[in-house]
């Protein structure tokens, strides 16, 4: 543990500026080199022979080079030079140490020169000394002070011990100076037994290391280590085997500033079988981190051949001054923390006391420890046998101290204290941990914990060992080999935000602000400003800010979950602080949601959060394709394909050989292969090697994504084995592209290490935000798209004008694109345009980046959310600013339509904007329902979650808190009695039996019942019990959870709520069940490769679900239920979430299928819905194929065949048919697809005034103003748009000419007036309304004024709906017999009845929908005679 306890402190130069320290030293230097010395024959210290060794005099910038057998071959410092010196600053070398002029005792070692040194009135030559004492490792030589004559060195290091418990079979050196002379040393690193497991995908085999030394498995207790091969460094596990990986062989190797190499080789002859013929050899490359964090485990990077490249992110790699301190604290300038443990300091005799079983000790810090029998040793750690207190020894001299904080870690250590029987010196070390509410005034008391070769261990809890940036550690959790880690939520720093909480709970009547952030304080940013320092969830309201809880612990895999428990936080009444839980529940791909508030209990004094989230997921290994991969579970994607050079190759440089790399691609550079992915061509000759073969196939675990070529130019050896090449990707993400570098070959095997930002995963997005006046909040996370999901991304078209001006906008929400060719990584929204390929469109790529997700969604208006993505590709606007694109999407609630997508609205002058008419755009909402408790409405859109399957005669029941809980869904509990004659719901019984018959229940519930809805998709059943005399009841609380993979899932028991003062006990449980899974949103709208647009929307608005015609041989026997894009209705039987089809047979149903992904397009203009994941059929599952073909009818579904477990559908339907833009004139439009006209003349009767914060809005539909507002002296014009600025700068601009031309584009109805006034000089006025369909006319809503004066205006109004609904017109009879109307059905025209009595009326007639309307005919409905016809 030398150099665990570091380097002694510098001393000036002797005499005039010699510390205090210097004058002890050279006494016993002195002492111990006096006369009776003999010449040395041998060497003295044999282990210490096999290298050359550095130390620094860092005050003079000077470089010692040291080899005590031996020369250190320096040509400046002569041939027998075993020290040699060199002055950096002055550039020259000096021998102060011959190899032949050695002398040598157990603990010293000089080395003479012939050199006079300039010592007035001495005859002294110069000479180097070197103190030797016992240490646990090989340690290092450290500089103590120079003289004219003498130079000192001290030297912990296991050759001086007495004895060789110490001593490894192999050890290497440990530490490497940098170009800055900056010591990194890894000597803490070394285990003197047991070792270091790597971190590795592979769940069969075990990888365990040891740092510079072998491991030493007989002081090891684990029985995995006991079967590894002595001498060993790297021991490799598999199964009940353990193999010899690789020895120690040279010493530690600086490679970067930041990054230490440590290579591992296999001495012993013959291979492993399963090595393919290759020797084993380990690589370790340590790497200081760029920020104060929590060390990472050792990982595997690379493992071909057996090959094994380990990474280890890790502070000690760092250099020491960053680590380390002689004083009492370490300061933010020097170490990036601020600790200060001086206050801990014991004065006037006394010391902190800690029992160690047969002694005590004494400690103090910051000084000695003053008790009378210790006093005389300097100690700063005494030792007292409590059998006879006169033996007492120094534990640790105080100054010998070193504070050190690394990976999280605070530890002091006192070293140099009285020896032990082997020759080591006591040492003593200190593990600080944090502790706010520590005892003795926060200070603490230190606690033995072991003693191990006569080093003493002590924990000592303190508020003074809390250091701010140690919030940012221990973000992970482990279960077994499950590796979990929630570092991606974490929140660091500006301009990232804190994670906002959904308050789902009304137990609180006053809304707060929740903020949270994980593994880390709140940042003091927005509302949360005023919280306290150091809070991890914070809460805020009208009256402040609270404090409930700080993250002290790590989280804790439970239940399937991770756990995250925040303590200590604000008073809560009765001496106890608020404490917070937090939840984390997988949820692949997710890493937008929001943590929900649950519960809150206790009297204010307990939180309870749960948050679905990809970062709970288990880390997992993935691969994939066209240069891209994707982990569906952690919800990162990457894209390396920018790194693929078209032409051309990365080029890495060696003494004998240049090499050659492509990505993804092959390199093309003569003389390499055309297909090669990598070659090596030898320098001397320009020999060329291939070096495998090029693929684009990636694969991904925990941070780390690999490349792998093979097949190249075979070996001459006997298997002729092909060269291989691996190149692992590591994050960095100031690196940019990055460049390879060589690792090392062994054998067929070449190794790249590449640090590039493209490995660097996207930076979580909050998709949540409260509107700050009413605290309603939005959560937009439902729209998100995660890659791997069936939805791929959300898209707009803009086909107005010729084909090849059409362009296609892919967008997705809080979150970069998922991958479309051309469109940027990291891009939110990008541009597609249509090129003519041989009579043949195809969709290209025109803008890669329209701006990427920064930040969150803000609120406009109530219900009107803006997302703003910046930053796109470079775009020059019309007066010839350089910018770059912006897209803003303009979100407005529509309850019911969570199927919509986004539609576009203009792209002027570098901003592309867009309008979404959705349901996630509306306030999250609870609802209650007291009536029945076992189905709720979302309010939003109209889904019913129905909870009656759940209903079982046995009920459910779950053991707790040494009690059995009973209770049912949606029906009574008979074993649990009566409430006031009623039966009960549910109930709780002590365990004392098992039969049924024999329960006592106790605390019966359910003589009130209710059902909650978060319109978050949480879904919350009560059963209250009689009320006490106080008034109050106990209570059953079931929280419903999704779980698409179980229909009646697990229950689990989770606490129990006791109010003593009350009487009444709530319990809380937790069920998980499919029927509470929300719908995922599915856009009904596609376009194919040419761009034409269709829309399955008006098939999927039906709330009855569509019955298939199916004249098979079964068809009497059983019903198909259909739906498109929205799940089924309830149907009783169909058993799962979101099903999409569902069959119905004798009593029996299966589900066919759920609704997961969108339309899809086929290159003959038929599209096709899959719904897959049905009910198990054999050893798959049941699916479903609907195939819709455009026809001028409604057309109904209908049964085709079924292929195995695929039920097909073929649906012919004017829906399937390609929508179409078109524009009317004379304030009318007709939808072409449908034959539906409208009329929006009704709306331009009056003038509309719309008032928007310092401006009013005029305008008419299709007329002239009324009013003179905006007067104008072209009596030409014709105003029909106005903007107004109120007094006192106030104007009238007109905004828009007069036009009744109306645009019809898929439901949407626009109007444009244009012509207006000049704006900004260069751009005219103009005003542009959307027309959108609400069975009540509203009030119009002003959306926005654009950068090119714009105004934007949006009109939900019943005359743009069409004047239909479509109904179901096939219907089956009592006998099973199909029916189908739809093919009478007339979209054009109407059918005509003339009646046979020759009466002059005619009637005109439609089936299952309403008459087409027919241009220039005026009527009435309904039997009023108009034109000599009759409307029926």
């Amino acid at each position: 543990m030398g150099a665990a306890a570091g380097r002694s402190p510098h001393l000036g130069p002797a005499p005039a500026r010699r510390p205090q320290r210097s004058l002890l030293l050279l006494q016993l230097l002195l002492l111990v080199a006096a006369p009776g010395s003999t010449q040395a024959q041998a060497a003295p210290f044999p282990e210490l022979c096999s290298y050359t060794w550095e130390a620094v005099d860092t005050k003079n910038n000077v470089l010692y080079k040291i080899n005590i057998c031996g020369s250190v071959d320096i040509v400046q410092c002569g041939p027998s030079s075993a020290v040699c010196m060199h002055d950096l600053k002055t550039r020259t070398y000096h021998s102060v140490g011959d190899s032949v002029l050695r002398s040598a005792t157990r603990s010293l070692l000089e080395f003479n020169t012939t050199v006079s040194c300039d010592q007035q009135g001495t005859n002294h030559r110069v000479q180097s000394s070197i103190a030797f004492l016992c240490g646990k490792t090989l340690g290092t030589p450290e500089f103590v002070t120079a003289t004219e004559c003498v130079h000192y060195f001290e030297w912990r290091t296991t050759a001086a011990c007495k004895k060789d418990i110490f001593k490894a079979n192999k050890e290497v050196p440990c530490y490497v100076f940098d170009e800055e002379l900056r010591k990194h040393d890894l000597n803490p690193l070394i285990k003197l037994s047991g070792a270091y497991l790597v971190d590795d995908s592979d769940p069969d085999t075990s990888l365990f290391i040891n740092v510079c030394r072998d491991i030493d498995t007989l002081r090891d207790p684990g029985s995995q280590l006991r079967a590894c091969p002595p001498g060993t460094a790297a021991c490799l596990v598999r199964g009940h085997q353990a193999f010899d990986v690789g020895q120690p062989r040279d010493g530690l190797k600086l490679v970067r500033k930041d990054r230490l190499v440590l290579s591992y080789v296999r001495e012993e002859a013959g291979k492993l079988d399963f090595c393919d013929g290759h020797s084993p050899a380990v690589t370790i490359t340590f790497v200081c981190p760029s920020e104060r964090r929590e060390g990472t485990i050792p990982k595997l990077t690379a493992k071909s051949n057996c090959r094994y490249e380990i990474e280890w992110i890790t502070e000690y790699a760092c250099h020491r001054d960053y680590l380390e301190s002689k004083t009492c604290s370490l300061s933010g300038e020097q170490q990036d923390v601020s600790i200060d443990l001086t206050p801990l300091a014991q004065s006037g005799g006394s010391s902190y006391i800690s029992d160690g079983k047969e002694y005590l000790f004494y400690l103090n810090v910051c000084g000695e420890t003053e008790i009378q029998f210790c006093n005389k040793k300097q100690a700063a750690v005494c030792q007292v046998k409590k059998s006879d207190t006169s033996q007492v020894k120094a534990a640790g001299r105080y100054h010998n101290q070193t504070l050190r904080y690394s990976d999280g870690d605070l530890t002091l250590i006192y070293f140099g204290g009285d020896e032990c029987s082997s020759g080591f010196q006591r040492m003593s070390v200190i593990n600080f941990e944090c502790n706010k509410t520590a005892g003795n005034d926060g200070k603490g008391t230190p606690v033995f914990t072991g003693e191990v070769d006569c080093t003493y261990f002590f924990t000592w809890d303190t508020e003074y060992a809390c250091v701010k940036e140690k919030e940012d550690l221990l973000c992970g959790a482990t279960d077994g080999k499950k590796r979990y880690d929630l570092s991606a939520l974490v929140r660091h720093a500006e301009p990232e935000q804190n994670w906002e909480a959904v308050d789902g709970s009304q137990t609180e009547t006053e809304k707060k602000h929740f903020f949270i952030n994980i593994c880390h304080r709140v940042l003091q940013e927005g509302k949360a400003r005023g919280c306290p320092e150091d809070a991890a969830v914070c809460a805020v309201d009208k009256n402040g800010s609270k404090n409930l809880g700080k993250f002290i612990s790590s989280p804790m895999k439970e239940k399937g979950n991770i756990q995250l428990s925040y303590s200590d936080g604000d008073d809560c009444g009765h001496g106890k602080k608020i404490k917070t839980n937090i939840t984390l529940v997988c949820k692949p791909g997710d890493l937008e949601s929001a943590p929900v508030l649950r519960t809150s209990g206790e009297g204010g004094c307990f939180y309870e959060f749960e948050w679905h989230t990809a970062a709970a997921c288990v880390l997992s290994k993935t691969e994939g394709e066209n240069c891209t991969v994707f982990d569906s579970q952690a919800g990162f994607s990457f894209d390396l394909s920018p790194l693929t050079k078209k032409n051309g190759a990365y080029k890495v440089e060696t003494k004998k050989y240049d090499f050659y790399i492509n990505v993804c691609g092959p390199v093309s550079v003569s003389p390499c292969q055309p297909d090669s992915g990598a070659c090596q061509v030898a320098k001397s000759d320009e020999k060329t090697w291939n070096l495998g073969l090029s693929n684009a196939k990636l694969s991904y675990y925990d941070g780390m994504i690999q490349l792998n070529y093979r097949g190249g130019t075979p070996y001459n050896n006997e298997r002729h084995t092909p060269r291989a090449t691996l190149i692992t990707f590591l994050c960095d993400r100031d690196a940019g592209v990055g460049f390879p570098e060589y690792q090392e070959e062994d054998n067929s095997t070449y190794n790249f290490r590449w640090y590039t930002s493209y490995a660097c995963p996207e930076e979580p997005l909050e998709c949540v935000v409260t509107d700050p006046s009413t605290l309603e909040q939005y959560d937009l996370s439902s729209l998100a798209k995660s890659e791997g999901g069936l939805g791929g991304n959300w898209y707009a078209m803009d086909n107005s004008g010729e084909h090849v001006t059409w362009r296609k906008y892919y967008i997705n929400v809080c979150r970069p694109l998922n991958p479309v060719p051309g469109c940027n990584r990291y891009a939110s929204a990008c541009q597609m345009k249509y090129e003519k390929d041989q009579g043949s469109f195809t969709e290209v790529v025109s803008i890669s980046n329209l701006g990427m997700a920064k930040t969150g969604p803000v609120v406009e208006d109530s219900g009107s959310l803006l997302l703003e993505y910046v930053n796109g590709s470079a775009c020059t606007t019309s007066d010839g600013r350089q910018t770059t694109y912006t897209t803003r999407i303009h979100l407005v609630c529509s309850r019911g339509r969570l199927n919509s997508h986004p539609i576009f609205s203009l792209n002027w002058e570098c901003v592309v904007s867009f309008l979404w008419n959705t349901e996630a755009a509306c306030p999250i909402q609870t609802t209650t329902d007291t009536d029945q408790a076992c189905s709720i409405r979302d309010p939003n859109s109209g889904f019913v979650f129905n909870l009656n399957p759940l209903n079982s005669s046995q009920g459910y029941n779950v053991s707790g808190i040494g009690k059995i809980f009973m209770f049912n869904v949606c029906g009574t509990m008979p074993v649990c009695g009566t409430i006031l004659g009623k039966p009960a719901s549910g109930c709780e019984a002590e365990t004392q039996t098992e039969e049924l018959k024999n329960w006592k229940p106790a605390r019966p519930v359910g003589i009130e019942k209710s059902l909650q809805l978060s319109t978050e998709g949480f879904i919350t059943l009560t059963y209250k019990g009689p009320l006490s005399a106080k008034g109050t009841a106990d209570a059953f609380i079931v929280r419903f959870v999704c779980n698409d993979d179980v229909y009646s899932g697990p229950l689990k028991f989770l606490h129990q709520d006791i109010d003593s003062g009350q009487g009444i006990r709530n319990t809380y449980f937790e069920f998980e069940t499919a029927l509470a899974c929300v719908p995922s949103p599915v856009d009904c709208q596609v376009t194919d490769l040419a761009g034409n647009e269709y829309d399955l929307t008006g098939l999927s608005t039906v709330r009855k679900p569509w019955t298939a015609v199916d004249t098979s041989v079964d068809g009497r026997k059983r019903t198909f239920y259909l739906s498109v894009c929205n799940p089924l209705p309830y149907i009783p039987g169909c058993q799962g979430s979101a099903v999409g089809s569902c069959l119905v047979s004798e009593g029996n149903s299966w589900n066919l299928g759920v609704v997961q992904m969108s339309p899809q397009a086929a290159a003959n203009g038929s599209l096709s819905i899959m719904y897959v994941n049905g009910d198990k059929c054999g050893n798959q599952r049941f699916s479903t194929r609907i195939t819709f073909e455009c026809a001028q009818i409604s057309g109904s579904p209908a049964f085709q065949l079924q292929d195995g477990c695929e039920y097909v559908f073929i649906w012919r339907t004017v829906e399937a048919c390609p929508v179409v833009r078109v524009e009317g004139d004379n304030c009318e439009v007709k939808d072409p697809r449908h034959g539906n006209l409208y009329d929006l003349k009704p709306l331009g009767l009056n003038d509309t005034i719309v008032s928007a914060g310092e401006y009013t809005y005029y305008f008419r539909v299709c007329g002239k103003l009324s009013s003179d507002v905006c007067p104008t002296s072209d009596k030409s014009k014709v105003v029909s748009s106005c903007q107004e600025k109120r007094e006192p700068q106030g104007f009238h601009k007109v905004a828009g000419l007069l036009t009744q031309k109306l645009t019809y584009e898929n439901g949407l109805l626009k109007m444009n007036f244009t012509g207006g006034d000049t704006c900004h000089k260069v751009y005219q006025r103009s005003t542009a309304i959307f027309f959108y369909c609400d069975r009540g006319t509203q009030r119009p809503v002003f959306l926005k004024e654009t950068s090119d004066c714009s105004y934007l205006f949006e009109w939900r109004t019943q005359y743009a709906c069409p004047p239909f609904d479509l109904t179901e017109c096939s219907f089956k009879d009592g006998a099973g017999n199909s029916f189908d109307l739809s093919s009478l059905s007339r979209y054009s025209d109407n059918w005509e009845a003339i009646t046979g009595t020759g009466d002059p009326e005619h009637y005109l007639i439609n089936v299952c929908k309403s008459l087409a309307p027919q241009a220039g005919t005026a009527w009435t409905w309904f039997g009023r005679e108009t034109a000599g016809r009759r409307m029926i």
